[in-house]
């Protein structure tokens, strides 16, 4: 009789904490994406074009940069800087890069964007299967960035070419030849991830049918600001959580400069040209030239933490 009395109890302990595992950014992804898909299934307006550059260069300065700006707290935790020199020394490293990068980008723009899609891949394909091999990483990766291309290729092609040239145009269309992989790639991240981690997979599929279905700025907004953002931002202050106020001014500083440095650049760009394009510039080069620091201080903790923890 005591066995069968507790057994209800039991089975709901095991239930509640698989269903407080659903991250939090899981449920804002999710809900934003099916709301996009039922309104592009009922026929309902996107926003115009302009508003979406608009949208993606506020949002990427509000949600984007701050999981960047994370950088200094990580570098710490890896072992990068410990002394306010150390600190110094850190940030001018990490300037140079960005200089670094964005100069090579205006002198090889075509290898520059073949290099930031790769590098993006391994990135961004990391939300999903962490724990895996780098080659599944990189393919989950490899087809978030390339399936745009395949349902869209005239608007990846326009965009390619604003940010390379008429190279980039090349760079899109191998990107749609390769769209059947890309997709096969999506759905075996998708399969690896159900065994352990039914979230990811979710998630995977909702940004596979997003980049079939919406416009790719529509989708990479949703994408990087609701998903990949906040994963990282949340993530990032759990582990800095007593911190105090030296980690959120920090945060705000690696926020704000950049955002202040981006609307320099469009003032000095002028009305010679479209505002669109030169904010569709200014942040997607601006990435690229985050994402390299941003990489290399990521990869050093993930290889410090597993150091401390063999």
């Amino acid at each position: 009789m005591s066995g069968r009395a507790t057994q209800p109890y039991s089975w709901s302990a095991r239930v509640r904490p698989r269903l407080s595992r659903v991250p939090a950014e899981t449920a804002v992804f999710a809900s934003l994406a099916l709301v996009t898909l039922v309104a592009f299934a009922l026929g309902l307006p996107l926003p115009s074009f302009t508003v979406q550059v608009v949208l993606l260069g506020v949002l990427v300065g509000t949600l984007g940069l701050p999981h960047g700006a994370l950088d200094p707290l990580i570098a710490r935790r890896a072992g990068l800087w410990h002394t306010p020199l150390g600190f110094v020394g850190f940030n001018l490293a990490y300037i140079l890069v960005v200089v670094g990068v964005v100069l090579v980008w205006l002198t090889a723009p075509v290898a520059s964007l073949v290099a930031f899609l790769l590098v993006s891949a391994v990135h961004f394909g990391s939300d999903w299967n962490a724990n895996r091999a780098l080659w599944l990483r990189f393919l989950a990766g490899f087809g978030l960035l390339s399936v745009p291309a395949l349902s869209h290729p005239a608007q990846v092609s326009a965009a390619y070419v604003l940010l390379a040239g008429d190279g980039g145009a090349v760079v899109a269309s191998v990107q749609e030849s390769l769209g059947p992989l890309a997709l096969a790639s999506l759905l075996l991240a998708a399969v690896v991830a159900l065994r352990h981690r039914a979230h990811e997979s979710i998630e995977i599929l909702l940004a596979t049918v997003l980049a079939l279905a919406t416009e790719p700025l529509v989708f990479f907004l949703l994408y990087f600001c609701a998903l990949h953002s906040f994963r990282h931002l949340r993530a990032g202050f759990h582990a800095e959580r007593g911190g105090g106020r030296v980690s959120g001014l920090i945060v705000l500083v690696y926020t704000v400069v950049p955002i202040v440095m981006v609307g320099g650049a469009l003032v000095w760009l002028g009305p010679g040209g479209a505002l669109n394009e030169q904010i569709l510039q200014v942040v997607f080069i601006g990435l690229a030239g985050l994402t390299v620091p941003h990489m290399i201080v990521v990869t050093r903790e993930n290889r410090h933490r597993r150091a401390v923890t063999q």
